[in-house]
Order: C-alpha cells, then sequence, then structure tokens
C-alpha cells in the first residue's frame, strides 16, 4: 500500500522550495522537514493485487454495485409483507408438523423451540449483514469472499468452477426439500385413498400431486402472485389443521401422528424442531428490501427494519408451533383413520405441504439449457426436468428415502446453524477489511497547525470517533458471542446423539 498526498498546494509548496534555498535550511519555519499537509491520505491498491491480464475492472466495479447484484437475482424488489411472507412460510412446514409427533418432556421441548427460534433468527441477521457489508446478494457470493481472489485466468475459472459447485449444492438441497414434501403429502393421504380404493394407488397420488404442484410453480419469480398466493394459502392451511388438531385434542377424538414411514436415523424430537427453522433464502430477500424505494435509505435503518421483520416471523411462528407439542397422538387408536375430524386432518396436513412447494421449487436455479434447445421447446425443459427428478425422488423406497431425508437434513441444519457463523469468522477475522479510516495528525510549528480547523477536519475527527465506538461494540459483540455460539452448537450436538441413542440404541 502507498500513501500520497492529494492536497495541490503542498505542490506548489514543494515547487517554491526548490527555487528558494532559505525555505530548504533547517533553520527555516517552512522547511520541508518540518512541512505536513492536511490534507487527506488516500490508500492505494497495490499493484501486485491488481490483475495482470491487461483487462479493465469495468466488470469487478459491476459486480460491486448492488443494484446489479439485485437485477441478477431472481427475486425482484418485493414489498415487506411478501418479504414477511418468505421469512415466516419456512417455519410452518414439515418439521411444524412431526413437532406434534413428539414424545420428550414438554420443558425440554419448549427450551429446544425457543433456543431454535433464537438462533435460526440470529443467523438470518448474521447473513443480512454479511450481505451489507460486502454488497453480496446471493450466499455463493458471500462464500467466495471467504476464498482468497487469485490473479490470473486459470484461477479465475477456478473460481467460477467453485460458484457452479455452490449453485449445485444449493439447487440439490431444494430438490430434495421439495421431494420430503411431495413424499410427506402423499403419506398423510395415502391411507385415506388405499381405504377407497382398492389398488395401490401410491405411485397414481404422487404423479397427480407432482402435476398440481408443476402447475403452481410455471412462474419464475417468487413475485409471482400464482406462488405469494399459494404460500399463504398454505399458512393458512397449516393454521386450519393446527386449529382441527387442537379440538380434537381437547374433545377427546384419538389422534393420529404424522404418518411418515420413511424418517431417516438422524431425525427425532429435537431434530425435528431445528429443522422447522431452517431457511435458505435470506440473502435474496434482504437484497430485495435493500432494492425497494419505499425502504429507509439509511443503512441502520434498513438493518432495524430487516431485524423486525427477522424477529416478529421467528416469534409468531413460534407462537403457531407451541401448541402442536401439546398434543399427543394415538397412532394405534382403533377406528382413528376412519373418524371424520382425522381425515379432515390428514387432507389438511397433505395441502399444507403441497402448497409449499411452489416457492421452494421457484426459488431453486434452472438447469443449464443449451440456446438452441430452448428454442425449440416451447416449455420450460429445466423446470419439467426439476419436477421430473423430484417425482422420482419422491417414489423412492423406503430405504433410501430415509438417506435422502438424512441428506436434507444435515445440509439444510448446515446451511442454517453453522455456515452463517463460519463465513462471519472468516470474513472478520482472517479476511482483509474492505476499508480502513486513516487519522491525519498536523504537525506542530506549521502554518497548519495554527490555523483555525476546518470543518473537514472536524467531521473526520466525528468520524474516527465513531469509528472507535463501532469497532469496541463489534468487539465486545464477537466476544460475547463466539463462545457462546460455540458452546451451544457443541451442547446441540451432544444432545441430539443422546436423544438419538434413547430413542433409537446405541448404534452398532
Amino acid at each position: 500500500m502507498y500513501m500520497v498526498q492529494t492536497s495541490s498546494h503542498s505542490r506548489r509548496s514543494s515547487l517554491d522550495s526548490l527555487e528558494n534555498p532559505s525555505i530548504n535550511s533547517p533553520t527555516s519555519p517552512y522547511s520541508l522537514s518540518g512541512f505536513d499537509s492536511s490534507a487527506a491520505l488516500v490508500l492505494l491498491p497495490n499493484q501486485d493485487d491488481q490483475d495482470l491480464s491487461g483487462f479493465s475492472s469495468d466488470e469487478d466495479q459491476e459486480e460491486r454495485d448492488p443494484q446489479f447484484e439485485i437485477m441478477k437475482l431472481l427475486i425482484p424488489p418485493l414489498p415487506p409483507s411478501t418479504i414477511f411472507l418468505y421469512l415466516l412460510a419456512p417455519y410452518l412446514r414439515v418439521g411444524a408438523i412431526l413437532a406434534a409427533d413428539g414424545s420428550i418432556p414438554l420443558k425440554l421441548g419448549f427450551f429446544n423451540l425457543f433456543l431454535a427460534a433464537a438462533l435460526s433468527a440470529f443467523s438470518r441477521n448474521i447473513w443480512f449483514l454479511l450481505a451489507r457489508y460486502l454488497r453480496k446478494s446471493t450466499v455463493e457470493d458471500i462464500f467466495l469472499e471467504m476464498i482468497p481472489k487469485s490473479i490470473g485466468r486459470a484461477k479465475r475459472k477456478r473460481r467460477e468452477i467453485i460458484r457452479h459447485l455452490l449453485l449445485c449444492f444449493t439447487g440439490l438441497l431444494r430438490i430434495l426439500i421439495v421431494s420430503m414434501y411431495l413424499r410427506a403429502s402423499v403419506d398423510s393421504v395415502y391411507p385415506l385413498v388405499l381405504s377407497v380404493l382398492p389398488l395401490k394407488t401410491g405411485l397414481i397420488t404422487t404423479v397427480i400431486f407432482g402435476l398440481l404442484a408443476f402447475v403452481v410453480s410455471l412462474p419464475k419469480s417468487l413475485a409471482a402472485k400464482t406462488v405469494i398466493c399459494t404460500t399463504w394459502l398454505s399458512i393458512v392451511l397449516y393454521t386450519a389443521w393446527l386449529v382441527a388438531a387442537l379440538y380434537n385434542h381437547a374433545t377427546g377424538t384419538p389422534m393420529l401422528g404424522p404418518t411418515w414411514l420413511q424418517r431417516g436415523s438422524l431425525w427425532n424430537d429435537y431434530t425435528s424442531i431445528a429443522f422447522s427453522f431452517a431457511t435458505s433464502l435470506t440473502v435474496p430477500l434482504s437484497a430485495s428490501l435493500v432494492g425497494r424505494p419505499s425502504v429507509p435509505s439509511n443503512k441502520t435503518d434498513r438493518g432495524k427494519y430487516f431485524l423486525m421483520l427477522n424477529l416478529f416471523s421467528a416469534a409468531l411462528a413460534t407462537v403457531l408451533i407451541l401448541p402442536s407439542m401439546l398434543m399427543t397422538p394415538s397412532p394405534n387408536a382403533p377406528g382413528a383413520l376412519s373418524d371424520t375430524p382425522n381425515i379432515l386432518v390428514q387432507v389438511l396436513r397433505a395441502s399444507s405441504l403441497l402448497f409449499a412447494i411452489p416457492s421452494v421449487l421457484v426459488s431453486t436455479p434452472p438447469l443449464p439449457v443449451p440456446t438452441a434447445v430452448r428454442r425449440v421447446c416451447k416449455f420450460d425443459l429445466s423446470k419439467v426436468t426439476l419436477m421430473t427428478v423430484v417425482v422420482l425422488l419422491s417414489l423412492a423406497p423406503p430405504s433410501t428415502a430415509a438417506t435422502l431425508n438424512d441428506i436434507t437434513l444435515l445440509l439444510a441444519l448446515t446451511g442454517t446453524y453453522f455456515l452463517p457463523a463460519c463465513a462471519h469468522i472468516v470474513i472478520h477475522y482472517f479476511r482483509r477489511p474492505l476499508s480502513i479510516v486513516m487519522p491525519s495528525h498536523s504537525v506542530p510549528n506549521t502554518p497548519h497547525a495554527t490555523q483555525a480547523p476546518s470543518p473537514q477536519t472536524i467531521s473526520d475527527g466525528l468520524l474516527q470517533r465513531k469509528e472507535r465506538s463501532l469497532q469496541r461494540k463489534r468487539l465486545w459483540r464477537r466476544i460475547l458471542w463466539d463462545p457462546i455460539g460455540n458452546d451451544m452448537g457443541g451442547r446441540a450436538v451432544d444432545r441430539n446423539m443422546v436423544a438419538s441413542e434413547f430413542a433409537y440404541g446405541p448404534t452398532e
């Protein structure tokens, strides 16, 4: 790094000093040895860090433009109500429904619920702060900031390969989640259909549900009214299922537990609650909120605005999941399947999961289809292929489905609770900061030292004090939260292992 003085007055003083020898004398008050300009110091980037390929850096500047990042998103600027919808909807799906089948003590279950909600809201806030600090609008771009930037075409190509791999992992997780929703919805109504029709209609039911989910998932953006309406409908159906289940519990009607035969070895009461608060669209949604003109332009106000939506969605989800933990299902109750209230509960549960598919499928990265193929095909070949894969995965045998559910759980929990903490630690502790505030000190016994401070100097002092105060606050937050987060993560892993051994016996 090189420091240069940007004041024209200093250049003129240097030229005059060459012509006047008296100025160059050590005894002169205007000698160069005592001269120091009050101009701000500018940090120039090291030439070694520049690209040696000879290309212009306009593309790099374009990538750093936040508006350009928003234009690259599949999520355009959305109103706050829609952003709140997409923050709340992932909480009220499979994990929330499986919470009704829990057998752990209520005190321990409530503690696990509140802990998962707090950690989820905290990780969302970390993603938002990282996205605002790095001016990125996708998790993939934030993850690439953890990798040291390299020079040359070959290493840039390597970064592009890493970006594509990250997109593949993101798409894989969402495809697995969609197949899980489809499989769980079919399992909920399959006993009802089997009691009416003598044939095994699992394949037919899966295909029908898959076609219905494909039709409502045809839009290419989360801003489409179809996707917004189906997501609202999913929340309404979940609320109706909760009310119907609570009514059955209050009236003493024997209730069936969630019919899901393909649970993996990692699924238990603790991991189900943790999975219910797993999310994956925080960074694009925060970028979409920043892109709206109606949102306050101040960064602090925007942060408080998103924090309010985040906390309110987590609190409302906790309120809607909490009553389901009070119910006691009876999976072996005689005649429970033929009861009309239980039939209604099963249908509402399946419908809630089915209408939760469009928002996840639309946000899945599309497959790279060649231009020539897209010109020939008049339909969305990428979405048709994705939906076909989802249907095939949902028809997997029970042993394969259990393995897929374990992979889904592992990827979702890692992306929600561990990846933001890892990104925060690497970017703030190991990566070079984006900017440095350089103080300007005036040398005594100079003409500039005797002058009155300019407004620019006063503002620089205020900026430096504000920077020091902000650094102290961040230091205390890191000292407080990093040990707490690591301790909570370790305790959660130990608790899940103990609970798994208690529920399923020690693994051999």
